[in-house]
């Protein structure tokens, strides 16, 4: 039980990187990707819920403080998302939605910075924490059945 509880833990401070950790703990494979995958779900709700919070507040200061009519226009100011991965991001949400942010972005960014990320660019909360836990649960099997091939070919337990 407490191979579980490490495994999960590293599923909510990791991601899918976690599954080798559990591994090496020998906890067995499906033990492995369920821990890992309550660990992600722990962050990507946590990530997204405090995100948006973060989010709603800072807007609502940033109206209160600069009225919409006074100061520079909309599109002089300086977005805070046009660094390279806020442009990466923003281009992955362009061309193929919620689903395809959803699925890439564990990838891409990792489960905290998909999460944050997705929240940032103003996506719909649900259907972001629904699709963003199908790709971590793609890449987590995914880094799974690697792990486990090459656990396999090197005979390493």
């Amino acid at each position: 039980m407490l191979k579980f509880a490490w495994a999960a833990l590293a599923g909510f401070a990791l991601g899918t990187p976690a599954v080798p950790f559990g591994l090496s703990i020998s906890l067995a494979p499906p033990l492995t990707l369920v821990a890992v995958l309550l660990g992600a779900a722990g962050c990507l709700l946590s990530a997204v819920f405090a995100a948006g919070w973060l989010r709603t507040r800072w807007l609502a200061w940033r109206a209160r403080r600069r009225p919409v009519t006074t100061g520079p226009s909309p599109e002089k100011r300086r977005n805070r998302l046009d660094g390279a991965t806020g442009r990466r991001a923003s281009r992955v949400v362009n061309r193929y939605g919620v689903v395809g942010f959803g699925i890439i972005g564990p990838a891409l960014f990792g489960t905290w910075g998909s999460a944050m990320l997705g929240t940032a660019l103003g996506l719909p909360r649900w259907p972001l924490i629904r699709w963003l836990m199908a790709g971590v649960t793609l890449w987590c099997t995914v880094m799974l059945l690697a792990s486990e091939a090459l656990i396999d070919a090197f005979g390493l337990m």
